[in-house]
């Protein structure tokens, strides 16, 4: 039998708003052994201050270390084994996604080519900022979630500036490039955050106030291809990461990647690679593999 991936929730883990206009930030710094396979409604930005561990995102193996810097989206599933008997200390940030966009769509830019999170960095003179925004978090000092919320959106800024490259990231480019208003492509940002859910044309047209019929015209033409196709690609590459990289059974990974029935994914799975979900299936986890987060997989946006 295999085990559903763990998703944890923003409203577990933020009662209330940190930021300047109340939308919920939290800043941790826990200590972590390991976390297994999960995923979030938030985005998580962490920042390594000592330790060492292999950090697997959407099944690409990855090396954390003091000065590491990531930012992971709501759609990024995400593993962590600590190397070593000392844990990884980090600081954590779970930032809800309107906040984190915010920033993001300023900083992002809007010609084709500019690549979203997930974004992993090793850079260590990004330390002092993360240093500040855990001061600032405590909201002892006047007008300490302003500041909070300005130093939140340098270091996303930054890191953007710095990983937004088709070069260094490891998301593909964010069509819609060429829409000289934006609509279309933050509707592609809007199904890049919600691909797992019920989507429907009309709701991403509603999103960026756009009528279904001219959104649908205007989808294929910026895009180059129809709303429903950029939609179902979206959801089997996710299914074909997990399927590649966790244990989890093809039916939980049919509903895992936004699809109702499990006949109609794989029609599309085989149309698209060539063969069944099945066969790329990897071996389930141990049974052994569980968090071992210091207070808990709620204590921490990375548990």
């Amino acid at each position: 039998m295999t085990r559903l991936l763990d998703r944890y929730m923003i409203d577990g883990l933020v009662a209330e708003g940190l930021v300047a206009d109340g939308s919920r930030v939290r800043v941790m710094r826990p200590e972590l052994r390991s976390v297994p396979a999960h995923w979030h409604d938030y985005y998580e930005l962490g920042y390594v201050l000592s330790g060492t561990a292999r950090h697997v995102v959407n099944g690409v193996p990855r090396t954390l270390r003091p000065g590491g810097v990531f930012l992971l989206t709501p759609t990024d599933f995400h593993e962590l084994h600590v190397a070593g008997q000392a844990p990884l200390t980090c600081y954590n940030v779970v930032v809800e996604p309107d906040v984190a966009e915010r920033w993001l769509d300023r900083a992002l830019p809007t010609p084709s080519g500019a690549a979203g999170p997930p974004w992993l960095l090793d850079d260590p003179s990004f330390g002092p900022d993360f240093d500040r925004l855990w001061r600032e978090s405590a909201g002892r000092l006047p007008g300490a979630e302003a500041l909070a919320d300005a130093v939140l959106g340098c270091i996303l800024i930054e890191l953007a500036r710095r990983c937004a490259d088709p070069a260094t990231s490891t998301r593909e480019p964010v069509p819609g490039g060429s829409d000289p208003g934006g609509d279309i492509r933050r509707a592609v940002r809007y199904v890049e955050r919600r691909f797992r859910e019920p989507l429907t044309l009309a709701e991403v047209a509603a999103y960026v106030h756009l009528s279904p019929n001219y959104f649908s015209e205007r989808f294929g033409q910026v895009v180059g291809v129809s709303f429903q196709s950029y939609l179902q690609t979206r959801r089997l590459r996710f299914a074909r990461s997990l399927l590649a990289s966790t244990g989890l059974g093809v039916t939980e990974i049919c509903h895992a990647a936004g699809f109702n029935s499990p006949s109609h994914f794989g029609r599309a799975y085989r149309r698209r690679y060539g063969q069944p979900p099945s066969a790329g299936r990897t071996p389930e986890p141990s049974a052994s593999s569980g968090p071992e987060a210091t207070g808990g997989p709620g204590a921490s946006g990375l548990g």
